[in-house]
This record gives structure tokens, C-alpha cells and sequence, in this order.
């Protein structure tokens, strides 16, 4: 087990991000004679964005990876900065400052990190059909899952199911309805090998009307919904990282901010894990059984220039715990086809009222850089968690930029660092491959309240989606984490392997 004292940790950490700064900006003059063809794969309003005629141009890829994904005929924007941006783009309505539109052209989303604040769709339209704009779309999927552990049990499974999905078209232009139905059927899944949360423990196939809400647009881009929903908050939000998302009984209400300000608030009652198919109370998901508390939210976000976001949230479930969270990212042209961008977050979370889960309070603060330079990405990170306990994420989505495949690294006590690279490998055969790889270790107390093991994750992530013929908006996934735990310490080591397929099929 590599290990590095906290002192070479935050050292070590800082010397990488001057090397990338520094790598940046040697780099940025050379990279100015990329090609045309370089700068239009990544710029999502090019040529090459046009629409298939078979499908519809846009499809959107919410299940599976925790941010909705849309894949626009061979480009991809990640949800990055959209409030209530439901179809993926950047919030930026259309626009993105040339820096900002470099990042967007990668596949390397970490469906187990949310640090961006997304939530349901209130765009300003004309009027519509309610029945003629009404939509009907099968996402079938595919998940198998492996963890073979040095000396306990493994974990393994394979699922079949996915999502049929209904959205109207806006009533009267006021008034939309959404209703979301999920399964996952066992295909294999022996008793002795449960627990890869693919199924209910048993292992069990299940389904369940996750979503059926209303959302009623009262103002110019403002709008509410009541009813089962999902939500994509840091700490609240559908942590869709198996066969079926967490969803919420809630009332949101909100403004999307494409540019500038936008704020969101809400009351969520229950929620329904990604691994079962019934709703229970807050407070009972948190910890406290036998309890009825529902929470509270709010926040906002502004974003200045499509550059530079600025945002928070504040979440109480009553007498249990609340949850603050804030973030600032900027992003730095340096040419016309590279581009640095910096991140920051900090998480605080105490007990409350009856403190029904016990008496704590913690923090943790995270940074990150990344560049961006033709067909690869770099990044580097750290993290650091008081020593007093770790972070509570019981609602799904934890916001760590060092949560991987596996471990989310903010345990109590833990420092941690985090390397990484992504790379295109653009076109092969009918559709595009793309990968990215990450080294994150943790360094926690050895003695103490606090002591944990020490660990390293090494995570790989292969994506290949099919851009045309028949299985045109097909997208596999193939994902790979190998673990070392210190063993001194009661660690036990093992490798997680996944292998995800989705589609999508709109019926009408």
C-alpha cells in the first residue's frame, strides 16, 4: 500500500498542480495550428452536430450515470452548470465562452460525484400541443456487476430492465405531467452473492412507479412541481449508479438561471432508494427508524460570462442533521483549443434539534484543475475531512470531486488526492471510444476515534456509442476499480468490475 504523510500529501498535491499550470501554459502556443477538424468535434453548434433522421436529434441519457447526459448526434454535453437543465445543456442557453465549450466535448462524467446543482426543466416555450408534443420512451438497459473480494463474500449480478418515461406537452402552456415506471429482473444473482444493490437484498427483482409529478409554469422560466420526482442537488438527488434511480415524494420551486441568477426550493417528504421499491421518510433514510421527518432545501446559483459559477445549497431534515454546501469554478481560456479550469467546494454538516442519529459536526473542503488540450483532458485534485466524523449521505449524490467508481474519500479524518486523464479516440467503426482513468488514495488516522485503513482506488472507464446503423444511440460502458485497503489496519482489497448498456426507444 503506497502511503504519503499529510505533509507530502498537500505538498505532493501542489507540485502536480503547478506542473499542469505550467504544462498549460507551454502548451498553449503550440496547440493554436489544431486542426478544424479538432476544434469542431468540440464545439457542440459545429457541422458535425447534424440530426440523424431516423431518431430524434437529442437523447437524453439520465439513467445510469447520475447527470443527464445529452448525446446530439455526435456531440455531448455534460450537465456542468445548468439549473434545471434537464436536457444536459450547460445552462448557458445556446452560448458558452469558448474556454467553456472545451470541456464539454468529453465523456468523462463520474456518475458518483454531483457537485453540480440540476433540477427539472421550466424552458421558455410557445405554446403547445398537450397530446401532439406528448412523448412515450423506452430506455432499456443492461448492468452486470462483479466484485471479487481477497477473502469475504462477492458481490455479483446481472440485470435487466429500464425505464418507460411519459412527458406531455405544456397545457395550455402552463401545465406538464411526467410519469416514470422502473424495473430490474434478475438474469443471475445467487443468494450467497448479494449485495450489488442491482436488486432489493435477496437478491430480489423489483419495480416501481418512481416518478408522477406536475410541473405548472406560473412566471416567465418559473415554475413548480409536486409529486414523485427526481432531483440532482449535491447530497439529494437520484444517485443513479445501478438499475434504477432514488426518487423523492416532494414540491420544488424554482427559476433556471442559463445566465445569471437562478435559486431553487423545495420540502421533500420521502425517498424511494435506488435499491428498493417503496418510499420512506427522511429522517428513517437517515438513520432514525421509526420517524417521520421530511426536509427542507434551498438554493441558488449565478453564473457570470458562461466562465465563472457560483453557487450553494442549505438542506435540514428536522432533528437529525443539516447539510451546507457551496462552490465556486472558473474557467481560463489560454487558446483556441486548450483551456484551464479550477474548481472549489466546501461541505459542513451538524446535528440538530433531537439529534435522532447522535451529536456530530464535520466538514470538508475539495479542489480541483483541470486542462483541456485537443482530444485530452488532465486533472488533479485533493480533498480534506475533519477528523470528528465523516460525511453523511444518506439522500444519494455525494459531491466529493474525488468520489470515483467505488469510494467516495471522505471518511473522518481522510486526506486525499486524486490524478486523472481522459482521452477521444473519436471515430471507430460505426461509433465513437473514449475512456478515462483515475489514481485517488485516502490517508486517514491511525489512532484515535477517527483510525480507518488506509486506500488507494484505481478506477478505468471504456465508452463506446454507436452513432449509426441500426443500434444507432446504443452507449456501453465498461468500468474497472481495483481497491488496496491496508490490511494492517483491517483492509480488505478487491476489484469491481462493471460492464452497462443503454438504449433508447421513443415509442412516440
Amino acid at each position: 500500500m503506497l502511503r504519503l504523510s499529510k505533509a507530502r500529501f498537500r505538498w505532493s498535491t501542489y507540485c502536480a498542480a503547478c506542473l499542469m499550470v505550467s504544462a498549460a501554459q507551454a502548451t498553449s502556443e503550440s496547440v493554436e495550428s489544431a486542426s478544424a477538424e479538432t476544434i469542431q468535434k468540440i464545439n457542440p453548434s459545429s457541422e458535425s452536430s447534424n440530426s440523424n433522421s431516423n431518431q430524434a436529434s437529442n437523447f437524453q441519457y439520465a439513467s445510469n450515470y447520475g447527470t443527464t447526459i445529452t448525446a446530439s448526434s455526435g456531440s455531448l454535453s455534460a450537465s456542468a452548470a445548468g439549473f434545471f437543465s434537464q436536457d444536459g445543456d450547460s445552462g448557458l442557453g445556446g452560448w458558452r465562452a469558448p474556454d467553456a465549450m472545451l470541456f464539454v466535448g468529453f465523456y468523462d462524467f463520474e456518475p458518483n460525484q454531483q457537485s453540480d446543482i440540476d433540477a427539472f426543466e421550466v424552458e421558455d416555450t410557445e405554446l403547445t400541443d398537450f397530446w401532439d408534443d406528448s412523448q412515450l420512451i423506452f430506455k432499456p438497459r443492461s448492468y452486470y456487476l462483479n466484485r471479487n473480494r481477497d477473502e469475504t463474500a462477492d458481490s455479483k449480478g446481472w440485470a435487466l430492465g429500464g425505464e418507460l418515461q411519459f412527458s406531455s406537452g405544456w397545457w395550455n402552456d402552463t401545465v406538464r405531467f411526467n410519469a416514470s415506471a422502473f424495473t430490474s429482473q434478475k438474469l443471475y444473482g445467487p443468494d450467497n452473492k448479494d449485495g450489488t444493490t442491482l436488486f432489493k437484498p435477496g437478491p430480489e427483482s423489483f419495480s416501481v412507479l418512481g416518478e408522477a409529478n406536475v410541473t405548472v409554469r406560473f412566471a416567465e422560466e418559473q415554475g413548480l412541481r409536486i409529486g414523485r420526482q427526481r432531483f440532482e442537488l449535491p447530497y439529494l438527488g437520484s444517485h443513479d449508479i445501478r438499475m434504477v434511480p432514488n426518487t423523492f415524494e416532494a414540491v420544488a420551486v424554482g427559476k433556471p438561471s442559463k445566465v445569471g441568477f437562478g435559486y431553487m426550493l423545495g420540502y421533500v417528504d420521502s425517498i424511494k432508494r435506488k435499491n428498493d421499491d417503496e418510499f420512506i421518510s427522511m429522517s428513517e433514510a437517515a438513520g432514525a427508524a421509526d420517524t417521520d421527518e421530511g426536509l427542507l432545501f434551498a438554493g441558488a446559483q449565478y453564473i457570470i460570462d458562461g466562465q465563472t459559477t457560483v453557487a450553494g445549497t442549505y438542506q435540514k431534515t428536522e432533528n437529525v442533521f443539516d447539510t451546507t454546501f457551496a462552490k465556486i469554478e472558473h474557467s481560463f481560456g489560454l487558446s483556441e483549443t486548450s483551456a484551464l479550469k479550477a474548481f472549489f467546494q466546501y461541505t459542513g454538516q451538524s446535528s440538530v434539534g433531537d439529534e435522532l442519529i447522535g451529536n456530530f459536526t464535520t466538514s470538508m473542503m475539495a479542489g480541483k484543475l483541470e486542462y483541456v488540450v485537443g482530444d485530452v483532458k488532465w486533472r488533479v485534485a485533493l480533498s480534506s475531512t475533519d477528523e470528528e466524523s465523516g460525511l453523511q449521505k444518506p439522500f444519494g449524490n455525494p459531491s466529493n470531486y474525488l468520489s470515483v467508481i467505488v469510494d467516495d474519500f471522505d471518511r473522518a479524518g481522510e486526506d486525499a488526492w486524486l490524478i486523472g486523464v481522459s482521452y477521444n479516440f473519436k471515430q471507430i467503426g460505426p461509433g465513437e471510444l473514449s475512456m478515462f482513468a483515475n489514481v485517488v488514495e485516502g490517508d486517514t488516522p491511525e489512532t484515535g476515534i477517527a483510525a480507518s485503513p488506509d486506500e488507494t482506488e484505481y478506477d478505468i472507464t471504456f465508452d463506446y456509442r454507436v452513432k449509426e446503423g441500426w443500434a444507432d444511440g446504443l452507449w456501453l460502458r465498461v468500468r474497472g476499480a481495483w481497491v488496496d485497503r491496508d490490511e494492517d489496519f483491517g483492509g480488505e482489497d478487491f476489484f469491481d468490475f462493471r460492464i452497462i448498456a443503454n438504449y433508447e426507444v421513443k415509442i412516440f
